[in-house]
């Protein structure tokens, strides 16, 4: 692969936005939802459980073809897209809720890294190695939280903006593939419209009614459901995994890239939905 401006950028792009993650994680662990063992074990188990689901249903429809190698692109929560889906439609709902989502989408994140590290990291692919570093960096950044508004700043309003505009650039101008029929359209919308937010509800589902964890108080079962499919919305991390697993396909690579973004506007649309029908019923109380 050519490393040309384009690619450079988008390698600092994800640089950027892994950067500001780690920091975010890193206070998550410490003083955040993380750091108290009965809470963190739920948004924890439910990331697991919200990657798992979308692999599992990629990796059936994808049975046997080439195409099976994309099972990491529809298994990660796209934090910023999804909390801005939030803050324009969901301002209602009690902070509890946002910091749920949040967390689980950082640890999905984060242990998107770890399965980058695992099995894509040999292949020396830019942005997996800038990915690595940015999270890296993040999580032992001295003073770290300081930076942390300014960082978050840059990731969403230019490093994300920037990496999607040159990803879905290159993927137009150079669309060969055919979506109709394609196992990795099916498989990729599927997982993350549905495989989503049933991983991440069901396990949080699973975790509370066994007593190994719990939500915070003030955290509804009504309000959780309204927000299931923000976890379908995997837009940046999906176009990452995208080209990490399909790089050298140019057809497969174009056809993964588009459904991700037709997964990720339909589960923002079902979101905006369902949260404007809980809306009401907040209004009605």
């Amino acid at each position: 692969m050519v490393f040309d401006a384009a690619e450079a950028i988008k390698a600092a792009a994800i640089f950027v936005f892994f950067l500001s993650l780690g920091v975010e994680l890193r206070h998550e662990i410490t003083h955040g939802s993380l750091a108290k063992p009965r809470q963190a074990i739920v948004p924890i188990l439910a990331a697991v459980g919200g990657m798992l689901v979308p692999v599992i249903i990629y990796s059936i429809i994808n049975s046997g073809l080439p195409s099976a190698t994309g099972w990491g692109v529809p298994m990660s929560t796209d934090v910023a897209f999804a909390l801005a889906v939030l803050a324009a439609a969901g301002r209602f709902l009690p902070k509890s809720v946002r910091v749920f989502l949040l967390t689980v989408a950082v640890v999905d994140d984060s242990l998107t890294i770890l399965i980058i590290a695992l099995f894509f990291a040999s292949s020396f692919q830019p942005l997996s190695v800038f990915s690595l570093a940015g999270v890296a960096l993040g999580l032992f950044l001295p003073q770290g939280r300081k930076a942390a508004s300014w960082l978050n700043q840059v990731a969403n309003w230019a490093a994300l903006p920037l990496f999607a505009a040159i990803t879905l650039w290159q993927t137009f101008a150079n669309f060969q593939g055919q979506l109709a029929g394609s196992a990795i359209t099916l498989g990729v919308v599927l997982a993350m419209v549905f495989g989503k937010p049933i991983g991440v509800l069901g396990t949080t589902w699973l975790v509370t009614k066994s007593g190994l964890g719990k939500l915070a108080a003030d955290v509804k079962w009504a309000d959780l459901l309204s927000i299931g499919s923000l976890f379908g919305i995997c837009f940046t991390v999906a176009m990452m995994m995208s080209e990490l697993s399909f790089g050298e396909n140019p057809s497969e690579h174009s056809i993964a890239n588009v459904s991700v973004l037709i997964g990720s506007l339909t589960s923002a649309l079902l979101a905006v939905v369902a949260l404007q029908i809980r809306k009401r019923s907040h209004v009605r109380n």
